[in-house]
C-alpha cells in the first residue's frame, strides 16, 4: 500500500485526481468514478471493475428470490390508499435531481 495521496479542491469544489489514483483505479479522461460511503470514510473506485458493489446485495436478492418462489401467497400489492397518500404530502415539490448537495449526507 502507497499511502495516503492527496487533492486540493477548488472554490467550486472540484479536484483532479492524482496520477497514482488514476493508474491504480484504471481510469482516464471520460471514464466515472464510483464513491463507496461507510460510516465516516469513503473510498474512491472504478464502476467499471464493480468495485462498488454491495456485498450484502446479491445474498439478499437471493434470499428475495427464494422467498418469492416458495411462498407467493406473501405478495400483497401496493395500498392505495399508501400511495394517495405519498402523492398528498409531495405534491408540489420538484427535485433537481442534478443540483449539488450541500451538507454531509447519512446513508
Amino acid at each position: 500500500m502507497v499511502g495516503l495521496i492527496a487533492s486540493k479542491l477548488t472554490s467550486r469544489s472540484q479536484t483532479t485526481i492524482p496520477s497514482g489514483v488514476r493508474e491504480v483505479l484504471g481510469v482516464g479522461p471520460g471514464d466515472q468514478l464510483g464513491y463507496v460511503i461507510e460510516g465516516a470514510e469513503v473510498r474512491l473506485v472504478n464502476p467499471k471493475e464493480g468495485a462498488h458493489a454491495d456485498p450484502a446485495l446479491d445474498p439478499f436478492l437471493a434470499l428475495l428470490q427464494q422467498e418469492i418462489a416458495q411462498h407467493p401467497e406473501h405478495l400483497t400489492g401496493f395500498p392505495p390508499a399508501l400511495l394517495a397518500r405519498i402523492q398528498q404530502v409531495s405534491a408540489g415539490i420538484v427535485i433537481d435531481h442534478d443540483a449539488p448537495i450541500d451538507s454531509a449526507v447519512a446513508l
